[in-house]
């Protein structure tokens, strides 16, 4: 494909007229005219600023095959994208929602005998969490991971705007977030100055999780629409190298949990500390975080 086939399909990919293009190019229309109709051809200063403007390559505008089936791609790419982002920041909210419920129930618990009594009920409503949190990981994990094998390599699908876009939304729910888990912060502060609740009741702790739900949620799904844009991150996602290191901090990070579980289970069960055994979740989680990042450190 030229040059001229490949500008006239990004231009209506982008649903971008060509008088609407010249004044982003700062041109004339004629002049994006004749370029489509390959009688011209724009200096190469201009031929950035396009590449600047669709998000893609000099080597995809001048020399690559950028078809109107992108747009299907686009749209494809992009639906998945958006479903998977809010099936797993569901999930972990889920979980964390079982977090919450445990908490609560442990700190309705007016003696020890009783607290005993609910401890595995609690135990019972973070598992009930995982048990509905598990098949939304696998059920949308696997829809992206078929896609993938349909679909190895894209093209740079998003404008510089819409990405820009996003980012600003991202900025906006990252804030949003951080600022929510701070309210329960402040919550779990006072009701313990106010010594409201006894010293070891669970209470604040489980209002500060409710808060932490909602916070994580807002950010898990809006870090998880902002990654839909690093197209870059997807291609490289499909190399050999990626996913056998992916591979290695699946089983890693799966290790850490399990052992995770069962220092909170046995914890929870030997000494009876369920109102602060919690601690070990975030603290997996930190290491998951933790061996992602130093494993995925040759691989960007």
């Amino acid at each position: 494909m030229s040059l001229s086939e490949n500008l006239q399909n990004l231009r209506k990919i982008n649903n971008l007229s060509q008088e609407e293009l010249a004044e982003k190019l700062n041109v004339s229309r004629q002049a994006v005219s004749k370029w489509e109709s390959g009688s011209g051809f724009p200096e190469t200063e201009k031929i950035i600023t396009i590449c600047e403007i669709f998000n893609c390559s000099m080597d995809e505008l001048v020399k690559g095959k950028i078809s109107s089936d992108i747009k299907t791609e686009k749209n494809d790419y992009d639906l998945i994208m958006t479903k998977a982002a809010k099936g797993i920041s569901i999930g972990v909210a889920i979980i964390l929602i079982g977090v919450s419920i445990m908490l609560t129930i442990l700190g309705l618990a007016s003696n020890d005998q009783q607290e005993e009594q609910l401890a595995l009920i609690g135990v019972i409503a973070v598992l009930v969490g995982v048990v509905f949190a598990v098949p939304l990981f696998i059920i949308y994990g696997s829809k992206i991971e078929n896609f993938k094998k349909k679909n190895a390599k894209i093209a740079n699908v998003y404008s510089e705007e819409e990405i820009e876009k996003g980012n600003s939304k991202y900025t906006i729910y990252i804030t949003i977030g951080i600022s929510i888990i701070l309210l329960g912060v402040i919550a779990m502060m006072l009701l313990l100055g106010l010594k409201t609740f006894g010293q070891e009741n669970s209470l604040p702790v489980a209002i500060l999780m409710y808060f932490v739900t909602i916070g994580v949620f807002i950010i898990v799904y809006s870090g998880k629409m902002k990654e839909k844009f690093n197209i870059e991150k997807y291609n490289n996602e499909n190399t050999e190298e990626y996913k056998k290191v992916e591979n290695k901090i699946g089983k890693i990070c799966g290790i850490i949990m399990l052992i995770t579980t069962i220092i909170y289970l046995v914890c929870g069960f030997t000494f009876n500390i369920w109102h602060i055994n919690w601690v070990v979740y975030p603290v997996g989680g930190i290491l998951c975080g933790i061996t992602g990042i130093i494993l995925r450190k040759d691989t960007n």
